[in-house]
């Protein structure tokens, strides 16, 4: 009965750390790797709890600075929250840790874009494509930029690239270049 008692308690305080403000609870049961940061940001993130995720990813960041994961990942949920700007900076520091991170400057493009910074958003959808040259919905969003910024000619070469690519994009892109 006392092992299974035992067993309950830890069990339900599993639990407990695996809700909201979990971060705090390990964080109180002593010192902890960046992976364990990592992990409970994902975990805060897959549930919605994007504002948890941060406060987990940053945790993560100091004890790990060196790694480009974290700072996508605060990215991503800085994004979900729609606080793009911060979302720019934590792309960016992803990005001068791990310069060849395509995910990371196509992600840049898109808060770029949000907050109507087309020209910025071009270029990084540019490189994200010069990293990843079939990375489809980099030449979607790219094309829409252009269209927003330079016009239906060079949203057109990004439809033509995109029928190879992703022919349900590129139908999409061509229907909103000839809206």
């Amino acid at each position: 009965m006392k092992n299974i008692a035992t067993k309950t308690l830890i069990i339900v305080f599993l639990l407990s750390v695996c809700l909201a403000g979990a971060d705090k609870a390990l964080a109180q049961a002593g010192p902890l790797d960046a992976e364990a940061y990592f992990k409970l940001g994902k975990a805060h993130a897959e549930a919605g709890r994007y504002q948890e995720a941060v406060e987990a990813y940053k945790q993560a960041i100091k004890l790990k600075p060196d790694d480009a994961n974290a700072p996508y990942n605060l990215g991503i949920a800085y994004s979900n929250l729609g606080r793009h700007q911060e979302a720019i900076e934590a792309f960016k520091q992803a990005i001068k840790l791990k310069p060849d991170y395509a995910e990371a400057h196509y992600n840049l493009g898109n808060a770029y874009f949000k907050l109507g910074r087309h020209q910025e958003a071009i270029e990084a959808y540019k490189q994200t494509i010069k990293l990843k040259p079939d990375f489809a919905s980099a030449h979607y969003n790219l094309g829409i930029a252009y269209l927003i910024i330079v016009g239906k000619g060079s949203a057109l070469e990004e439809y033509k690239i995109l029928k190879t690519l992703d022919p349900e994009k590129a139908n999409k892109l061509f229907n909103k270049i000839y809206k």
